[in-house]
């Protein structure tokens, strides 16, 4: 026999009861309370063949799933999600970002193509081929997301066979830059972990354009001064010397090779595509404007008096840095030796390039560390 449970609370935020109307509680299945409760979703109409995925298509319907209704007991409103994932398991499943009402759950080819290439960590193979690739669906009741006792509940797996497309580049503003960093210079030290960053470890900037993967993947670029004394590298993530740079013979070498230095003191500039794994280190044109101080201000601190960020170098610096943390959310901008003369802002976060009189940076809740080049204004706000 089907257990059943009375929730009151749904005669009213659900299915739309109100004083005047029959005062019955609906009856609700206690399976759609404690997730237990499946639904059917049918097979593809396409499922023998292989939807080979377009950008040309990008804003159109790739496919329509279509489902039966969960049986909570009662009619009821409920909003679907499409689930994907490479395993039939549904490990790690990414969903897609448009949410449906009713029982047909459009899928848009873009954003299956965008969550194939996630699941691909970033990156898609080479050659591009046709990928087994699972969906599910997600249901919940309209207007019940935030109510604990309604949770959502999964479909069946059903496979589908896709070939996505190479996703065109993105500005550095709707993906999370991945930015290769300068280890070797500062204080010489080496240190390649997160308490580096700043002292020993130096971001390798953003620069402007649709230029990013959706695994960060991209443009970098980093002008400053270099000794021809003191060799440094570039690596990728933060503790690892996986992903890096080096030297051979003059060449500059991925994955290998010994350290990189420069033929004279003097300002260079690194540029690095970590799509096509092309390096360059040319020497910069100009000499930038130097300052003996610089800091943070914002609301976080009624725009009162500055946060004093730390010079990386002892001469010739342009990197800064602190740590600070934002009690919420918050705006602040940065600005040389104490006034207003001079200050650079953007609207992005945690990731921007400053532009002199800019607008205030949109800070969030958290402790991160806080990096600033002043030569070509990016900043970043490395969560801790």
């Amino acid at each position: 026999m089907k257990t059943i449970k009375i929730l009151f609370w749904v005669l009213l935020t659900v299915v739309g009861f109100t004083a005047c109307e029959d005062a019955r509680n609906p009856i609700i299945n206690e399976a759609a309370l404690d997730g237990s409760l499946t639904f059917k979703l049918n097979d593809s109409q396409y499922s023998n063949l292989t939807y080979v995925l377009e950008d040309a298509n990008g804003t159109k319907e790739m496919d329509a799933l279509t489902c039966v209704q969960p049986d909570y007991g009662f009619t009821a409103a409920v909003s679907y999600t499409v689930q994907v994932s490479f395993s039939q398991n549904m490990a790690d499943s990414l969903e897609l970002p448009t949410t449906v009402n009713g029982e047909k759950v459009s899928m848009i080819t873009k954003e299956m193509n965008k969550v194939i290439i996630q699941l691909y960590g970033g990156k898609l193979p080479d050659p591009i081929v046709s990928k087994d690739v699972y969906v599910r669906l997600k249901a919940l009741i309209s207007g019940a997301s935030d109510s604990p006792e309604i949770v959502p509940l999964y479909s069946n797996v059903i496979k589908l066979k896709v070939q996505p497309y190479v996703f065109p580049l993105l500005p550095y503003t709707e993906v999370t830059p991945k930015p290769y960093y300068i280890v070797g210079l500062g204080d010489g030290a080496w240190t390649n972990s997160s308490a580096g960053l700043g002292v020993s470890l130096i971001p390798l900037s953003v620069t402007s354009g649709k230029k990013y993967d959706l695994g960060g993947n991209g443009e970098f670029s980093y002008t400053g001064y270099f000794k021809a004394s003191r060799g440094f590298k570039l690596i990728r993530d933060i503790g690892s010397w996986g992903e890096q740079w080096g030297m051979t013979g003059g060449a500059y070498v991925h994955n290998g090779g010994d350290i990189i230095t420069v033929p004279a003191d003097g300002y260079y500039t690194i540029k690095l595509n970590s799509i096509d794994n092309a390096l360059t280190i040319t020497p910069a044109t100009g000499t930038p404007a130097s300052y003996t101080k610089m800091g943070m201000i914002g609301a976080f601190n009624d725009w009162a008096a500055d946060v004093v960020l730390t010079a990386t170098e002892s001469s010739d610096n342009h990197i800064w840095y602190t740590t600070y943390t934002f009690s919420g959310a918050s705006e602040c901008k940065f600005r040389a030796n104490g006034n207003w003369d001079v200050n650079w802002g953007d609207a992005t976060f945690p990731v921007g390039i400053g532009t002199t009189g800019g607008t205030n940076i949109p800070a969030k809740a958290g402790t991160y560390v806080v990096i600033f080049n002043d030569i070509d204004g990016c900043f970043y706000f490395i969560k801790k």
